[in-house]
């Protein structure tokens, strides 16, 4: 018995090296398929590279906008508190002072709300982030609309314009101002430094894809070949128009 168990152990062997030997058929393949054999593989180089300036450029856009107007909404909002709270405000009973104090305050209460609303830029995605800018811009536009018409150089200002304007100018609206015009500009800059590196991941069809990116395109042109007057300032400005769209 013990003979006969050996005998058939000895030709299954012999068998199974048989069959190993023979070529493979679409069924063994689908034995892979089910029971895959574990295989490690190097990828290449760069095989699972992401290039890093790719997309980078909308990004760039929203962020520093972002930044930008949260510096400008919570600036004014301070201002306007500060002009609530100075005493020259109160030294005209009139109902045209009352009017003037009215839409600081609603300005307060404005801009309270959207600075609630403000969150850190890089927990944003690109869509969110225009619409939280644009909804911002919104309310910051309001208080830029209301210091220009005290700011007149050609209409003269009735009284109560004037105590406000002098308020406006106490709690510091010009050097708000100047601020905001420089960091425009370095924002402005900043868009120009983040365009370069992302043009260079562009093929020839994404340069091409679409009526906003051709605009890019031929502004960067003019701005490499120094025509037109297309200084680093002017091309900021040119991306920032075709891109901030509301």
């Amino acid at each position: 018995m013990f003979k006969r168990s050996s005998y058939l152990v000895i030709i299954l062997l012999l068998l199974i090296q048989f069959i190993s030997c023979l070529p493979r058929s679409p069924s063994s393949d689908l034995v892979d398929v089910i029971l895959p054999r574990t295989t490690t593989i190097t990828p290449s180089v760069g095989e699972n590279a992401v290039p890093s300036g790719h997309n980078s450029f909308e990004e760039a856009f929203h962020k520093g906008l972002i930044n930008f107007q949260n510096f400008r909404l919570q600036q004014t909002n301070q201002i306007a508190k500060d002009v609530l709270a100075d005493p020259s405000m109160y030294s005209i009973d009139s109902e045209a002072m009352q009017k003037e104090l009215s839409v600081l305050r609603k300005y307060v209460t404005d801009s309270n709300e959207a600075l609630k609303k403000v969150l850190p830029a890089d927990q944003l995605g690109p869509y969110t982030r225009f619409f939280f800018a644009g909804d911002k811009d919104v309310v910051i536009q309001r208080f830029d609309r209301f210091n220009r018409s005290h700011a007149s150089k050609t209409e003269p200002l009735t009284p109560e314009e004037q105590v406000t304007r002098d308020a406006l100018k106490k709690r510091g609206v010009v050097e708000y101002d100047k601020e905001v015009d420089k960091r425009y500009k370095e924002y402005l800059h900043y868009l120009v430094d983040e365009f370069e590196i992302y043009v260079k991941t562009l093929s020839a069809t994404e340069k091409e894809k679409d009526k906003d990116m051709k605009d890019m395109m031929a502004a960067w042109n003019a701005y490499t070949k120094n025509e037109g007057g297309m200084d680093k300032t002017a091309f900021g400005q040119r991306l920032f128009q075709i891109n901030f769209k509301l």
